[in-house]
């Protein structure tokens, strides 16, 4: 791997990133290295605006999508970014090329009689359902990460609030409604009984056993639910009760993006989502349906809502 590039994955992993955005990006980068070198048997380091053009138009003749495509220019920008501030590069050869348009995706969320099927599915009460039943409210009440749920400590649960450890190990607070505070506690209570004794930092715990989805290495001990595992009770759920959409835990949040913003501002929704630019809450709702917008731009007119005041 060209020094240049490990140097870059090294500043990333300081500024504590993900792992799951390393290894995304060291991908991204790799990827590009290798086309560099086999179509013009070149580095990274000598790349310019003409080879990067053509990689665009290598990736499109490939049917990549345009905003895969976006995503690996953003990658490539802030690695010659990078070099240029290490006095590696003294121009970026990404400076005269704009992102693809991208098609708008209409992403259909969950509906609110979709949630409350999925969530009533985990009706039993044993650990496993009222585990599950409390995972998808936390999902749906609060807009969380799937990485985030699974990262939540007995010691980040309050009264009324959950603390939250977001990209880059940002930290925020979130919500605890009634609803969620009600089922915490009966999930509490059933997690208690199901550990015997053993002890586990993590909120949400499973074992090594078929389906249990464990993170830790032990198969002998209890830990913290890997992503699989969290995305198996949101298929599980999704399927059982024919709910028609991309079953992803992304979903959730997107769901409770689109939810929200019929009752809050979109600056509140993005610090709750722990989104760094209003841009990014902006793309959860620019799939959302015309009927679902004029429907609140008739509730939210501006003389209606004055009549309703002085009637």
């Amino acid at each position: 791997m060209n020094l240049s590039l490990e140097d870059y994955i090294t500043e990333i992993e300081i500024q504590n990133y993900s792992k799951s955005t390393v290894k995304n990006k060291k991908a991204i980068l790799i990827q590009f290295e290798r086309w560099l070198w086999e179509s013009f048997q070149i580095e990274l380091e000598d790349a310019t605006t003409r080879h990067i053009k053509r990689w665009i138009k290598h990736l499109l003749d490939e049917s990549i999508k345009a905003n895969t495509i976006n995503t690996k220019l953003k990658t490539l920008n802030n690695f010659y970014k990078f070099c240029i501030k290490e006095k590696i590069l003294k121009d970026n050869p990404l400076n005269d090329i704009e992102l693809l348009k991208e098609e708008k995706v209409m992403i259909k969320p969950f509906s609110i009689d979709d949630i409350q099927k999925m969530i009533d599915f985990y009706c039993g009460s044993n650990y496993m359902d009222v585990r599950n039943k409390t995972i998808l409210t936390c999902l749906f009440e609060t807009g969380i990460r799937s990485a985030e749920l699974s990262n939540i400590m007995l010691t980040d649960v309050f009264d009324d609030a959950l603390l939250i450890r977001g990209k880059g190990n940002k930290q925020r607070l979130v919500p605890v409604s009634l609803h969620l505070k009600r089922q915490l506690n009966k999930y509490r209570r059933v997690r208690e009984k199901y550990l015997k004794g053993e002890e586990c930092p993590f909120l949400f715990v499973c074992t090594r056993a078929k389906g249990g989805g464990l993170v830790m290495k032990d198969v002998n001990s209890i830990g913290r639910m890997g992503h699989d595992a969290v995305l198996n009770v949101v298929k599980r759920s999704g399927k059982a009760c024919g709910v028609d959409v991309k079953l992803l835990v992304h979903s959730c949040r997107r769901s409770y993006a689109q939810i929200s913003l019929g009752h809050t501002d979109l600056y509140t929704v993005s610090r709750l989502l722990g989104h760094n630019q209003l841009a990014t809450t902006e793309r959860y709702i620019q799939s959302m349906e015309d009927k679902t917008v004029l429907e609140r731009g008739r509730n939210a007119s501006p003389l209606t809502t004055l009549r309703k005041k002085y009637s």
